[in-house]
């Protein structure tokens, strides 16, 4: 019998080895270190599992569904967009590449989806129309509070 498992079949059992009984107070210990033990295991591979990155045709569509809602960024703006979902920025020529991304033109600064990246993808669905109003909205509500005597007042605080 290993050593491991010789600790496994004393566990609970008093130190001298007698028949006395079991030792409740370290049966309890070792149960407790179990459970901690597991929940440690299960918040691990919870995290694991949020953390997983999408599929990258998935994450594609998000991008350029993201660009097409605003119709075009610039190239900061793109830059840190690919970053924040961990990709890398060669991303950019091989969407140009495909045809889903068109280059500025001399004397323009924004990127655009192009007309196949919108018909292969089917960008600017329901949801990207939805979004678009939102956003819209969201944006006249802000200005218009941001200009309110309300907000002036916590300007002077």
């Amino acid at each position: 019998m290993t050593r491991r498992r010789a600790q496994l079949y004393t566990i609970g059992m008093p130190k001298d080895g007698g028949g006395g009984g079991i030792d409740l107070e370290r049966l309890a210990a070792c149960v407790t270190a179990l459970r901690e033990a597991v929940q440690g295991l299960e918040a691990v591979l919870t995290q694991a599992q949020e953390g997983k990155p999408p599929d990258p045709i998935e994450r594609r569509r998000q991008l350029l569904e993201r660009i097409y809602v605003q119709g075009g960024v610039q190239k900061p703006e793109l830059l840190t967009a690919v970053r924040e979902v961990g990709t890398a920025y060669q991303w950019i020529g091989q969407q140009v590449k495909m045809g889903y991304l068109e280059v500025p033109k001399r004397g323009e600064t924004m990127y655009r989806v192009t007309h196949k990246a919108i018909r292969e993808l089917e960008l600017g669905g329901e949801s990207a129309q939805d979004e678009a109003a939102y956003t819209l909205m969201a944006g006249e509500a802000f200005a218009e509070d941001w200009e309110s005597e309300e907000d002036a007042i916590y300007d002077r605080l």
